[in-house]
């Protein structure tokens, strides 16, 4: 083998090298710290396990955060619900809170910014529920990272599945336009299943 041949054939090996070092330093615990990893198991208010929330994604300096939601038997089949993180990471499932409303004590949407809904940090996609009872969502959100998720003021959220559709407080003048209620909320309805935000072991 000719010198310049060698030379070549060297700088592979050792650009090899390098990818190989990157691959094992990129599966380290540290770097597994900077992606993790959040799920909430959704109950309702008899305590049966209707799905799961799981969020994936970079941490404090992350761009986007994956949600995917597996559920099942919730009310009103065949129509879209309401699916938003709540404040407050305890799911009560009696009348609390400052809403007296089952799983009330979740409080109201994820908001540190005041904005109406639809611009709440935590207003995510409504979900569509099959006629037979089941639903598979994944989208990615770079409102939150998963690290706020679990410290949220301090105590946690919650993700909070509804019985109604979601309109996001889209109600044009000529029909009225939102009430008070309907800036707060979108009109989903009653809370039909609740699960705090814990990190994934």
């Amino acid at each position: 083998m000719n010198t310049t041949r060698w030379r070549r054939a060297a700088a592979a090996l050792v650009a090899l090298g390098m990818v190989g070092i990157l691959l094992v330093t990129t599966n380290t615990p540290a770097a597994a710290a900077k992606h993790p990893v959040a799920r909430a198991t959704l109950m309702n208010a008899a305590g049966d396990k209707i799905g799961e929330v799981v969020f994936k994604g970079p941490g404090k300096y992350a761009d986007v955060v994956e949600v995917k939601i597996v559920a099942a038997a919730a009310p009103n089949l065949g129509s879209f619900h309401g699916f938003h993180i709540h404040v407050t990471g305890v799911c009560t499932p009696t009348a609390s809170g400052s809403t007296n409303s089952v799983f009330g004590s979740a409080e109201g949407h994820w908001n540190p910014s005041g904005g109406p809904h639809g611009t709440h940090k935590g207003d995510m996609p409504s979900v569509l529920m099959t006629a037979e009872g089941e639903t598979y969502a994944k989208f990615e959100t770079d409102r939150f990272n998963v690290t706020e998720l679990i410290d949220a003021a301090g105590d946690g959220s919650a993700v909070v599945l509804h019985a109604n559709a979601d309109n996001f407080a889209n109600i044009p003048a000529a029909y009225g336009g939102p009430n008070d209620a309907t800036k707060l909320t979108g009109d989903a309805g009653s809370r039909y299943a609740c699960g705090v935000v814990r990190p994934a072991k």
